[in-house]
Order: C-alpha cells, then structure tokens, then sequence
C-alpha cells in the first residue's frame, strides 16, 4: 500500500504516481502499490504485493482468486489436513444434504433441492467472501458512473424449447430454469452517442474473439510484413485476408482451416457422431489440423489464444480435436449472437440465489433489482434456517462415516476463519472442480481418484481496465482490438446493456470498461504440464507488475491514436483464475486404452457423494452445462434419501 512518501512507476511513461493523484478518483483502483483503499487479507505464502484493488461493491474483496482462497486451496493440497483432523469443532448440525460450491452448479443444486423437498435441510459451503464462483464481476465508481465488468463467467443466449446438438441436455434445463425463475426474454441496450456510427460493437466479450461479424476489429501486426512498425487493419477476415500482413501460404492455410466441413455434418450438426466423436478423440487439434486437414502447424499459434481464452485455456497441440469439432474458431463467418449482463453471468447467478434466498438480494423479483441491488448477507446462515450458505468456509474432507455402502451419513469438515467444523449430511454434492474435489473427497475408490486426476486446468487472468473515455478506439473505427505478441491476445468494449434506471454511458467521452481475457500459452509442453506452468506465472507475478505490463501494452497499441494511460485510465482491477477452464486430452471424451472417459465414473453416485461441475458435462463450460450438472448431482443425493 502506498503512503504519502511513496511513489509507483506503474503507469509507465507517464510519470511517478503518489497517493495523492487519487484524491477525487482520478486513479481509483490502479494499483496493489499505489491504492490506499482496503484490499483483501494477504496470504502470507503469496506476499503483500500479490493483492490488490477489487473495485467497489459487494463483489470488492472477492477478485477472482484472492490471496486468503489460494491459501486455503494450496493447504488442501499440500496436504496439511492429511494427518488428521485436530481440534474440530461439531456444530451438531445435521442436513438432509450439503453442497461444496456456490457456482452454477452449486445454486442450481441448492435451487433444486428446494423445489423437491421444500421442508429438507441444507447447507452451501463455499470459499469465497461472496457466491458465484467465476460468475462475479467487478464494479467502478468513474466520474458519477457505476461502471461493470465480468470476472470470468460471460455470455448467454435465451434458452428455446427445443434446442439441438451436443448440449441439448443442458439446454432443455436452461430453458426450464429461465421460465422458472422469471428471467427477461428481451433485453434492452443502449444507443451509441457522438461516435463513429460505423463501428460494430459485440454485446459481449466472447464472440468477436472468433468473428469478425461480432465487432469491428482492428488486428495489430509488427512483423518483417511491416517493416517491424505497429500496423491496424480492421476486420481482415472480411476479404479472406488479403490485406494482412502475412505470408500467402499462411492465409492460405488458415483459410482452409476455417471453411473446412467435417464429411459428417449437414446443416450444420454432425449425422454421425458414433464416428465422428471418437475419431476426432483420437487425437490433438494439432495432429487433425496437419494430418487430415493437410495444413500448415503455423496455423495454431494464430489459433492458440482465443481457443484458450475462451474454450479449455490451453494449446491446441494437447487438446483433443474433439474439444472443438475440428473448428479453427478463426475468423468465422457468422457470430453466435450471444449476449453479456454487465457484470457477466453474475446477473444470471443472483436469479438462482434470490429464488432460495429471498432475502439475500434486497429488493422485488424483478430484474434491475436482482442485477444491481445490495447482498443481505446476514439472510444466508440464519440460526433455525433450513436452508443456508456459509462463505469463506472451505471444505476440507467430505467422507463416509463408515463403510460407505452402507454409511447413514457423510462427515464434512471446513474451515472458517482458522477453525475447523464439522457437520453431518445424509447425502454431499461437490460442486467444485477436480482440482480440489481429488483431494477432499477422501474415501472415493481409485477409479473415482484416477478420473479425478485425469482432467488437466488451465488458467486466466481477466482484467477490466475502467477508462474514463474510448476515443482513441472511435479515433481508430474500432470496438476491439486483437494482437499477435504483447500482453494477452485480445481486448474490447461492449454495447452496455440497460438495467433500470442506471445511467448507461455510451459516448467515446464518456467511461467504459475494456475487459481482457489472458490465457498463459506454453506450446510445446505436454497438455498435463502446460497447465502448472502457466499458474507459476499467474500466481508468481504481482499485482503492480501485471499492471505495468497491461499499461505497457495499451500504450504501444492506442499512443498513436491519442491514449494516454495516466489521463484515461481510472482503474484495473485483475482476477486470477488458477483452473479456469478444463483442458481435455485426446481420450478424454470418449476413452483411451480400453479405460472409460473420467465423465462415466465421475457422473456415477458413490455412496452418499455426487459430483457436479460443469467440466463433466463434457461439451463446454458454460452456465446451462454447470446448472445442468448441479441438477444431476443433487438428483442422485436425493435418490438415497
């Protein structure tokens, strides 16, 4: 934190910042160095200068991972509970079922708990300050705007009654849900003011990472092409490439990879996917690419990024073709015309809560008060409740009390606050990733312990950079930005969505947020590898130097255009997200060796336990596939009891 007499060279060329250049907001929230605000308690394993600003609001003081959450993860799994339990306190509580997790998964389990047994009992332990796993956000306070931003979790579509293709298991749930809880089937969004009218902004900030009919974006390229000089071109997939700097056999290549139409699709879905799927199983992205494509490898470095950032946060010469139906995602030609709530699919997530917590959200049941209203977090772990959620309290075993075929119940044991508690369940949903269910679920079978080992993670780091104006991308006719070397690989603003009376500014004068996606590429590495070796930057690099990099690389691309870091950004707020996505292997969806995929052991009951996230849906990992696994899990809990 810095004092009076300090000074921060975070925003680079722009002069020394001191604390007092934050008097009045002119920099709130642009630096663990620099702010003088509260910011989340410090593990003492990652340092003082890992943390940083949050931002304002509820959601403040739960970035992304923050120090305390990778703390209590690491002990976890450095094994520190492996002993013995010492020292736990039995609250004498006991519950028809408990859920690890306040995600998707976790709140639709909870949601569907309730409406199956409105008189049970049960609790929701989750190890962040707030609920929501990646569907959080970050808010600002820039020049009298409320300004939001997703933490990770982003993007939906309005669930039909009858959708098609891989995930429509999910989607018939999503659809069931979105009827059920009252969700809007309209959305509002605001109307650019004083700008380039030609400008095509993306209501969200996934789709114009794979198409240029998203937005409109300006590609930077410095390469001997260029003469080693920053050049932006925008949209260069609409005339096949032919004005990007690169070499014509690469255009050429990446060209046949986007228009390329596996023999077994018609009208887009795939007629045989008995063999389709475990064909394309049966190898990476790289080897289908270079083997039965017949291109060029330089294709997936172009490729790398937005298939990471977006879709299993790995490279494509470790992930199964299956993952992505043998598509480049480059440069398709059409969008998915998805959309985002400001702050991701925090909005969504808050639909759930207020429907099993009526009073947690201040407010009517009706949108702009669900979206933007305050968390009554005292409503949530009332004495004498039947329902609750119990934040900052993180599981640490979850085990049958006894042989579990024929155990009458499961011990789970959390800490909270330094102390250890235990409580009794008839049945526990781990409604969490692998990476940490492998470790608590403690008297699983091996097959049960091997498919849990056997799904790779990969990380993100998502930042919003809270500008206090967009005038050097108006300057430039863009709405996004996408880069080939440099910090990340891919930047935009959104068309705000309208929520209530809110102020929504959307004038090139007037404040966003510029939210950056950053996967941790490392090519080359075997998939389990490039996971851990991307998390030993994520989490070994500070706060400040992750801002000097992010101010660095804006400076490079906008300078020109009239960007100036020191007058126009109001504050940068990280989140770390060590496993963001999961990264499968060839095998991974339908079997390798003989063995079957870890999906058909880890979707199977054991016991009293049942896990649901959505990396066992096996598609992608969205909302509909984690609220749909969270379904299924809490459905086999309440078959046992």
């Amino acid at each position: 934190m810095a004092t009076g007499k300090e000074q921060s060279n975070v925003l680079s060329g722009a002069g020394a910042i001191t604390r007092r250049d934050f008097v009045g907001t002119t920099l709130l929230g642009a630096g663990a160095a620099l702010l003088a605000a509260p910011c989340p308690a410090v593990s003492q394993d990652l340092g003082r200068s890992w943390s940083g600003y949050g931002g304002v609001g509820d959601y403040r003081f739960s970035n992304g991972n923050t120090a305390d959450v990778v703390g209590s993860a690491h002990r976890i799994r450095d094994g520190v509970y492996d002993q013995g339990l010492r020292n736990v306190i039995d609250t004498g509580e006991s519950f028809d079922a408990v859920i690890v997790g306040a995600g998707f998964a976790g709140m639709s389990a909870i949601y569907e708990f309730k409406k199956a047994r409105p008189n049970g009992t049960c609790l929701v332990l989750d190890n962040h300050p707030i609920f929501g796993g990646e569907a959080k956000q970050n808010e600002f306070e820039v020049d009298g705007y409320r300004l939001v931003g997703p933490q990770g979790s982003n993007s939906f579509r309005i669930p039909q009654a009858n959708p098609q293709g891989r995930m429509r298991e999910s989607l018939l749930h999503a659809y069931q849900c979105w009827q059920e809880l009252g969700l809007p089937e309209h959305f509002e969004f605001a109307k650019l003011q004083g700008g380039d009218s030609s400008i095509v902004f993306d209501k969200e900030n996934f789709d114009a990472m794979y198409s240029d009919s998203a937005a409109t974006i300006g590609y930077f390229f410095q390469n001997e092409l260029t003469g080693g000089k920053d050049v932006c071109l925008k949209n260069i997939w609409d005339d096949d490439l032919k004005r990007a700097p690169l070499p014509e056999q690469l255009k050429k290549d990446l060209i046949a990879w986007r228009d390329y139409k596996n023999p077994y699709e018609r009208n887009g879905q795939a007629t045989s996917h008995d063999k389709w799927g475990p064909f394309l199983d049966s190898m990476t992205i790289a080897q289908f690419v270079t083997n039965v494509i017949g291109v060029s490898p330089d294709v997936l470095r172009y490729a790398d990024a937005g298939i990471a950032a977006g879709v299993h946060a790995a490279c494509t010469d470790g992930l199964s073709a299956y993952a992505t139906q043998g598509m480049g995602w480059i440069g398709l030609r059409d969008h998915y015309h998805y959309i985002g709530f400001p702050g991701g699919n925090t909005a969504l997530l808050r639909y759930f809560v207020k429907a099993v917590f009526p009073e947690a959200i201040v407010g009517p049941k009706q949108f702009d008060a669900i979206a933007t209203n305050p968390v009554n977090f005292a409503t949530l772990d009332r004495k004498g409740s039947n329902l609750k959620m119990r934040l900052s309290a993180t599981a640490v075993s979850v085990t049958h009390a006894g042989d579990p075929g024929s155990a009458d119940h499961v011990d789970v044991v959390y800490e909270k606050n330094g102390q250890l508690y235990r409580v009794k369940t008839k049945g526990a949903v781990l409604a969490i990733g692998s990476w940490v269910a492998k470790h608590i679920a403690r008297d699983v079978p091996a097959d049960y312990q091997d498919a849990l080992a056997a799904i790779p993670h990969g990380p993100i780091l998502t930042v919003n950079v809270a500008l206090r104006n967009w005038r050097f991308l108006d300057k430039l006719g863009i709405s996004a930005a996408r880069w080939f070397d440099g910090f990340g690989f891919f930047a935009n603003i959104r068309q705000p969505m309208l929520v209530g009376e809110r102020p929504m500014p959307f004038h090139p004068d007037k404040p966003t947020v510029l939210t950056f996606y950053v996967p941790f590429l490392r090519p080359g590495l075997p998939i389990e590898a490039q996971g851990p070796a991307g998390r030993a930057e994520l989490y070994g690099t500070s706060y400040a130097d992750f801002e000097r990099r992010i101010i660095a690389h804006m400076q490079r691309l906008f300078a020109g255009a009239g960007f100036n870091a020191r007058r126009d950004i109001a504050g940068i707020v990280l989140n770390r997200w060590g496993h963001a996505l999961f990264s499968p292997p060839p095998g991974f969806f339908f079997g390798k060796d003989g063995k079957p995929s870890p999906l058909k052991i880890l979707r199977e009951r054991f016991g009293r336990i049942a896990f649901g996230h959505s990396e066992l849906n096996g598609t992608t990992q969205a909302w509909e596939t984690g609220a749909a696994e969270g379904k299924r899990a809490i459905s086999q809990i309440l078959a046992v009891l």
